[in-house]
């Protein structure tokens, strides 16, 4: 005889409740949970109970639409992108769609509708809007030497706010363009947040160079709703220096303090190689240094459940970084 279930559900919830406890007591105040397009179709009513164990443990409970369209960061497939292919999805420079939701589609802006519903239903206090982005070459699901949106609804808006046919080659007015079209994107999802009782947090991925953020980010820094502004500079991952922990750091400080906004920085706790834990304990300490108190860390025991995202020594990194943390903490009590 062979027996056997399913496991997932009720087990992950208890297994949550654990988890939360314990980075309670290792000094965290917040965790952001993620909130995908699977989530969203089975498991809003798992994620409330998340949510709950989460508030009862005496964390803050963030939310975040992991992937969704793959308008914002995170490693999940977009169902919305299939069924919406030709409808919604952005068009690239050589004519073919792409399995990314344009932010300009009414009817991405609708399933956008339904998400935040869904999270404020959670009873999250927070909406992470994590690295919202039109087509990148270096993105996930993303074609090297191509660039998005051509689909009619960017051409159509293009051609009103300018007065002239969107070209085929990814200009600076296209650049522009497209950076206004976000912030518009956001300033409306912010908005929506706002109104469904969510507090609002904005990271923004580190495409540029430290020294163009303010020109580029101001625009984003300036949004009414948002109440923190970061980014999450993965040093190892775009293969730069630790160093360049402290330049986004100071970089987005500085913007936050003209804004008046919070800056928050995230750490890079995954895909760390061997030998190199260390420098997460040293891209703490410099994020610290450039004026930055509200740290947070992707992820949860050094991504130690995800084979792709773990780093070679998850169990090391992560202890690194809880000591790390707490010795800001420590510090950040008497700055």
């Amino acid at each position: 005889m062979k027996l056997g279930c399913s496991y997932f559900g009720n087990r992950i919830v208890r297994h949550a409740a654990q988890d939360m406890r314990m980075l309670k007591e290792l000094g965290f105040t917040f965790v952001v949970h993620t909130f995908s397009e699977f989530d969203l179709m089975f498991h809003r009513d798992t994620m409330r109970e998340i949510v709950a164990v989460t508030h009862e443990a005496g964390l803050e409970a963030h939310i975040d639409p992991w992937g969704l369209g793959k308008v914002f960061g995170g490693e999940p497939f977009t169902n919305f992108a299939a069924h919406n292919m030709f409808t919604a999805c952005q068009v690239l420079d050589d004519g073919n769609p792409a399995p990314f939701a344009c932010p300009n589609s009414p009817l991405f802006r609708d399933f956008m509708k339904d998400w935040i519903a869904a999270a404020r239903d959670s009873g999250a206090d927070i909406a992470f809007w994590d690295e919202p982005h039109f087509y990148h070459w270096d993105f996930l699901g993303a074609r090297p030497g191509r660039w998005g949106c051509r689909c009619s609804f960017c051409q159509k808006i293009f051609g009103e706010k300018n007065g002239n046919p969107m070209p085929r080659e990814e200009t600076e007015e296209v650049k522009i363009f497209k950076r206004e079209c976000l912030r518009e994107f956001l300033g409306l999802m912010t908005q929506w947040a706002k109104e469904a009782g969510l507090q609002n947090i904005l990271c923004i991925p580190p495409y540029l160079e430290p020294s163009e953020v303010r020109e580029y980010w101001l625009p984003y820094a300036r949004l009414p709703q948002v109440s923190v502004l970061g980014t999450d500079p993965y040093w190892q991952w775009h293969e730069q220096p630790v160093q360049s922990v402290y330049d986004y750091a100071a970089a987005v400080k500085s913007l936050c303090d003209e804004t008046g906004k919070e800056a928050q920085i995230w750490i890079q706790a995954c895909k760390i190689p061997r030998g190199r834990e260390e420098e997460v304990a040293q891209a703490v300490d410099l994020a610290f240094k450039a004026g930055i108190r509200n740290l947070a860390a992707w992820g949860f025991e050094a991504c130690a459940h995800e084979s792709w995202l773990k780093c070679e020594d998850s169990p090391k990194t992560w202890s690194i970084l809880v000591n790390a943390f707490q010795k800001t903490a420590g510090q950040g009590m008497n700055s």
